[in-house]
């Protein structure tokens, strides 16, 4: 059976099973284990380890492709940047698992089954980055998306669980349904469904149809419900607000890392950035998200409504870059980011300063907002603002570590969030984006007010409790939050060396992401 699999597989990728496939089959193989091991025996310890080992075994796998050549078949294209991107993703993964089974053991729903999910939507998230396939794409996409419902829906105890799991089934088969239609119009105009037969090559002029343009809207449409962009948004808070934890930490940073690449990667193929009207739209959409992302979490008091709405702003913010493809730096110097090459060549749609923009800003937001959520795993029960309140007069560091991500979030200087806005800022200068700048400007601006605020919350002081037991009731504190563990500590000192030493020394990482591109 094993055989005939691995046959079947080298005849459809034509180009045979490279080690770049290592992590996807380490993980399905971790997935099958586990779903074997559930049907003989339940156990959360047992699942939970299975799951780690599987996340690290294929991260191990990843980090020793990162020199290795690019490989590309009809299905899927490997090379150095998408590599970094699936490294980068499954790291993330095992941050996240690292906190579930503290989080799991207070549940009573069955726990094994959330771990099957967990994998089975982190293979889809790593498929999509290496998609070059609209048929690999979208299994890849349906496997991601329909994990992610049983994940958000996992409380079936709650309501709110539930209503947040129906909302996202609805809502992301309806982005689905989009991209199929964009995908079935292409498969009209070119009569296949691979990225290098459906998009015009570099050695050709760029000749956008009508179909083409028709199917670009549907497909970025799609895309944007994903993402959560304007107008496209309204679903983000109430589903992040109302899924469990791990599950919606798992949507912010899992779905919308695969989708914005994905998205990325067309636009340069698909030469879309030459076509003056979905230009003008992506910059209506870019500067509504900023914007409108912002000022709806300035009146949040719920912190994962915060989170979503901001999380709006800052892919709002991202796509700058896809404005700046193929736009010149300034008048008679060469293009910023050269003409794309063809769907062989994988993410390196466009060259140089925006490319590298691209890399930091993606990289230093999702470490950023996956630090975020660890920590909140830890903090259980933890849902408004005011459940913060005095969290720096006994649990310190916690509460540093927790102060320096909202302070990266909104791009203070020191922090790692601050290199990646500098990043942005520069791309866009010298791409001449000057009233989407102004706009960038005034939406950081107002950014600031909410991210100061919660650590102003933090520092609030009541009184001078004698012990933490009144303390914690002071601040109306569940039990859970008395203490400061271990594995707190350590979560927060590493969190607090990652984002301030990143953020002041980006050197190394901003000279190897340099070299990634050709």
């Amino acid at each position: 059976m094993s055989i005939e699999l691995f046959t079947y597989l080298s005849q459809e990728t034509g180009a045979g099973i490279t080690p770049h496939y290592l992590p996807g089959i380490i993980i399905t193989a971790a997935s099958l284990l586990l779903l074997l091991t559930i049907s003989v025996k339940r156990s959360h310890a047992l699942a939970a380890a299975i799951t780690g080992a599987g996340l690290v075994l294929a991260a191990l796998a990843q980090l020793a492709l990162l020199q290795a050549p690019a490989a590309s078949g009809s299905l899927f294209h490997f090379d150095a940047i998408n590599t970094l991107l699936s490294l980068l993703l499954l790291l993330l993964l095992i941050f996240l698992w690292a906190q579930m089974p503290g989080w799991l053991a207070g549940q009573e729903e069955p726990k094994e089954e959330y771990y099957l999910l967990f994998q089975l939507a982190g293979l889809g998230g790593w498929a999509m980055l290496a998609s070059n396939h609209f048929a690999s794409f979208f299994l890849a996409l349906e496997l991601m998306s329909l994990s992610l419902v049983g994940l958000i829906s996992y409380r079936a105890s709650l309501s709110d669980s539930l209503e947040a799991g129906i909302k996202y089934l609805v809502l992301s088969s309806l982005a689905s349904a989009l991209i199929l239609m964009g995908m079935a119009l292409l498969y009209l105009q070119s009569g296949s469904l691979a990225f290098d037969a459906v998009f015009t090559p570099v050695s050709q002029e760029p000749q956008v149809s009508a179909y083409g343009i028709t199917a670009a809207v549907f497909i970025i449409t799609g895309l944007m419900f994903k993402l959560s962009l304007v107008p496209c948004h309204l679903w983000a808070a109430d589903i992040f607000e109302g899924a469990p934890l791990p599950s919606t930490a798992l949507l912010a940073v899992l779905s919308k890392l695969a989708s914005f690449i994905l998205l990325w990667r067309l636009f340069g193929m698909a030469f879309w950035y030459d076509n003056p009207l979905l230009m003008q739209l992506i910059a209506l959409v870019a500067a509504a998200s900023m914007l409108l992302g912002n000022i709806l979490a300035l009146q949040q008091r719920q912190l994962l409504r915060l989170l979503a709405f901001s999380s709006i702003a800052h892919f709002g913010y991202l796509l700058l870059t896809l404005l700046l493809l193929g736009r010149p730096e300034s008048a008679g110097q060469a293009p910023i980011a050269t003409s794309p090459l063809h769907a062989g060549s994988g993410i390196n749609a466009g060259m140089g300063l925006v490319t590298e923009a691209l890399l930091f800003y993606l990289i230093a937001y999702l470490l950023t907002l996956t630090a975020t959520f660890s920590l909140l795993l830890r903090l259980r029960h933890i849902s408004r603002l005011e459940q913060l309140s005095g969290l720096f007069w006994y649990k310190p560091l916690t509460a540093a570590a927790l102060a320096i991500l909202m302070l990266s979030f909104a791009g203070v200087p020191l922090t790692l969030g601050f290199v990646g806005k500098f990043y942005l800022l520069s791309a866009a200068v010298a791409g001449q984006l000057w009233w989407l700048l102004y706009v960038l400007v005034i939406a950081s601006v107002i950014s600031l007010f909410y991210y100061l605020r919660v650590i102003m919350v933090m520092l609030e002081r009541r009184g001078e409790p004698r012990d933490l037991g009144k303390a914690a009731a002071a601040y109306g504190v569940s039990l859970p939050m008395r203490q400061t563990g271990l594995a707190e500590t350590l979560l927060s000192s590493l969190v607090i060396l990652l984002i301030v030493g990143l953020g002041t020394f980006p050197g190394q990482l901003a000279t190897y992401l340099n070299s990634l591109i050709p």
